[in-house]
């Protein structure tokens, strides 16, 4: 009984080792093909900044991995103005930031996934850790693409008996 006790949690230990952490990925919406993939933590932090398309000014929304899901959890901006927030919503905080303009603390909206269109003159950027990407630079202007996180996992290869990562 001992035996079958270890074995069951020999399995269910590796089998949770097998399956930690998570992807980002970004997809063009239309046709589904992988535009980026990089591995990413839960309570990991990215950021997507751009130039609104009414105040030409900067905007940056900030979004957290929380439970495998990409939740909205700060925007900040330069201006108030037409497709802009004016006041926080209920549990939520307005900073004046020292170098100018304001964020907004508190969204705490999850998604599955996220989708940002391709502006011509928006300067759409992906900051994750110390990386700055271009989205203009993954595929062109006018499409959209997808951001999801996807648990990353490894499988048994049928043909070679050999682990590898999905």
């Amino acid at each position: 009984m001992a035996g079958v006790v270890v074995s069951a949690l020999a399995i269910l230990i590796f089998t949770a080792f097998l399956t930690r952490g998570y992807c980002l990925t970004l997809r063009n919406d239309q046709t589904g093909a992988l535009l980026l993939s990089r591995h990413i933590n839960d309570g990991d932090v990215f950021s997507v900044g751009y130039i609104h398309s009414v105040n030409k000014s900067p905007v940056t929304e900030i979004y957290q991995i929380r439970q495998g899901k990409l939740t909205l959890i700060a925007v900040e901006f330069e201006t108030f103005g037409a497709g802009m927030p004016t006041e926080p919503e209920h549990g939520q905080t307005l900073i004046y930031l020292p170098g100018g303009g304001m964020r907004i603390e508190g969204f705490d909206r999850a998604m599955d996934d996220l989708r940002y269109i391709i502006g011509y003159t928006t300067n759409h950027t992906l900051a994750l850790g110390a990386e700055q990407i271009a989205l203009d630079a993954l595929d062109s202007a006018g499409q959209t693409i997808r951001f999801s996180v996807i648990r990353k996992s490894f499988s048994l290869t049928r043909k070679t008996g050999n682990f590898i990562r999905d």
